[in-house]
Formats: structure tokens, sequence, C-alpha cells
């Protein structure tokens, strides 16, 4: 379609491929929120469909002024000083231009645990430190999807664990299996709830979502710290959840767990930094990567973003970037945070 002939009724598909169209568009609904990538989910849809979509945060008169500066923009006219705003510098990058950037050499001789590691953010954790030549203890609860991350070309240094950190002889397995010295653990294993509000929440779903995201966690990092104490050097990474930081996104047990994780890594944070054990927490939106791991919970973590076009791999492979990060030295001073890994999501 040439640029003249984008309109109200052009499908945001071929608004996103319009040298202008797609710039102007992008630009314009992150004013508006910064969840963008909710475009290449309904890029199959005409512009107009925007208005019913927003709930008329969008109106009709807006979109005029998208499509009069879009075909503006390309007639290289004087722009309608009403429009000025319209016109940014560069188009914004499409939501698959990000390439994981590996270090090689990042974590030579150093071993991590990494629970979870079957699947999602777990598994592209504990591939990522893989890559980056460190020695990692995989653990996963379910036997294929162990297999499955064993033959990843990538996995060469990885060691897998079969075990439920729930259990207490699981744990002792995992620590052997860790050896004499542990750099860094990661906690990613957990479990969604269903969104059910409080008064719902019988006895059996608060135990067990608490037992699974709080107590599971405690008692392997319980285990693990003597380990770095005794070096007097660490790093723990603790996957929380936006529903660690608000109350809209998941059910009363989920944002409770979620909640306490924050304080658990808050206070250890607090308490062995001066030893030289760093603590910090990430807080992805919820992704495909997490939903998939629920297990077994229709309801997952509940409203989410729009689907996007990202595939699942390289979504969960942007919240492990920050995971490594803060496994890694170059966060030496960093400590007691809770950093988000959500595009801005949360802001909303």
């Amino acid at each position: 379609m040439s640029p003249s002939q984008l309109n109200t009724e052009s499908l945001i598909s071929e608004w996103l491929e319009h040298p202008s169209g797609r710039a102007i568009l992008i630009d314009v609904l992150a004013r508006r929120g910064p969840d963008v990538r909710a475009l290449y989910a309904i890029q199959t849809l005409p512009l107009s469909s925007v208005i019913t979509l927003s709930r008329g945060t969008v109106t009709a008169e807006q979109l005029d002024l998208l499509v009069e500066a879009a075909n503006q923009r390309i007639s290289d006219t004087p722009p309608n000083p009403e429009l000025a705003h319209l016109f940014p510098s560069a188009p914004p990058p499409s939501p698959t231009d990000w390439t994981e950037k590996v270090i090689p050499g990042r974590f030579s001789g150093k071993r991590f645990i990494v629970t979870g590691a079957g699947s999602g953010i777990g598994r592209a954790t504990a591939l990522r430190l893989a890559r980056e030549d460190a020695a990692v203890v995989a653990v996963e609860l379910n036997t294929l999807r162990m297999e499955a991350l064993l033959e990843n070309p990538a996995a060469h240094s990885i060691t897998g664990v079969v075990a439920d950190i729930s259990r207490e002889a699981d744990i002792q397995r995992i620590i052997a299996a860790a050896g004499s010295r542990i750099d860094g653990l990661t906690v990613i294993a957990g479990v969604a709830d269903d969104m059910t509000p409080l008064h719902e929440v019988d006895d059996d779903l608060w135990e067990r979502i608490f037992r699974l995201n709080v107590t599971a966690p405690f008692r392997l990092t319980r285990k693990v710290l003597p380990i770095m104490l005794s070096r007097g050097a660490g790093s723990i990474v603790n996957l929380t959840s936006q529903a660690g930081l608000r109350g809209s996104v998941a059910g009363a047990a989920y944002t409770a767990a979620k909640h306490a994780v924050i304080g658990l890594t808050r206070s250890a944070a607090y308490s062995y930094s001066p030893r030289g054990v760093r603590v910090n927490a990430v807080a992805p939106m919820p992704t495909r990567a997490i939903l998939d791991s629920n297990y077994g919970f229709p309801g997952g973590l509940g409203p989410s973003p729009a689907a996007s076009l990202i595939p699942a791999d390289l979504e969960a492979a942007s919240v492990a970037a920050p995971i490594a990060y803060l496994l890694s030295d170059d966060a030496v001073a960093v400590t007691g945070t809770v950093l988000p890994a959500d595009e801005g999501w949360g802001l909303g």
C-alpha cells in the first residue's frame, strides 16, 4: 500500500510496516501506556479497532490525526503544528529485534544452582549461565523437562537434579550435587494461583502456594547460605513477580506469597551484605513462560499484558539477562533491590 493510502481502516500490520506510520502509531500509543507490544497481537485488525479496545481512551479524532501525520510526513510538507508531537526522531524497534548477548567466560570457575530449570525463565537462566562458562546445578521437578534441557547443545556444563525443593530430602540431594562451592543461587521454581479472592481461598490452596513459593525457597536458601558465608562471597537472586509489587495481577495467595519473597530478599540482603553475600530479586510481568509453569492452575497469573509476537524462548531470555547480571560480579554494589523486568508494564 502506498503511503498516501493509509487510513483508519488500514490494518495495524500495514501501519507497522509503513515507514512513518509505524513510528507515529507506536509513539502515540506509548504515551497512553508502555505496553505497545499489544499492537503486534492485534495486527490483523483495522486501526479503527483501537477505539473499542482502548474503551474510548483513543478517539476517532485522534486516529484521524495519525492518518494525516503519517501521510504528511511522507509528502515532506511542513507538518500541521497540531501534529508536531507525532513525528518521533526514529521508529522504535520491533519486539523481535532484541538479541541475547552472551558474555563468554563471565562465570568461568563458578557454580550456580538454578531451580525451575526445565522450562521458561529457569531454563533460559540455566542455559545463559552455561553459555557463559558456569557450572550449573539445574533443578527441575519434571523428568521430561529435565531431559530436554540436558539435550540442549549448550548444556555441556549443566548437572541435572530432578527434585522437589519443598522436600527436605531433595534439598539435601541438591546441595550434595553442588558440592562445597556455591557461588550463586537463583530460585525460579514456583506455582501460580487461580485468581481466587481472599474470602474464597481455602486452607489447601493457601498452604500449597506458600509451601512452593515461600517455604521451599526459604529452606533451600537456608542450606546454601552457610556455604556462601564460609567463603565470604555469593549472590542469590529470587524470582518474585509484579504480584509482589501490586495487588491486581493474581489471587490473594500468590500475591501474598510474592510479597513475602520480597520481604525475605530484603531481610537477607540486610543481614548478609556485610558478610559478602548479595541478595536481590527480579520481578517480571506475566509471561507465557510463567503461565506455562503454573503446575496446573487454570488461571495462571490472571490478567496479563496482551500476547505478543515475541517467541517464548526470547521472552524468557529477556528476563534471564537481568538475573545473570545480578549473579555476576558486575552487580558487586547491588543488593536488596527488586528489579522489574517488565518493559515498563508495571508503571501502568
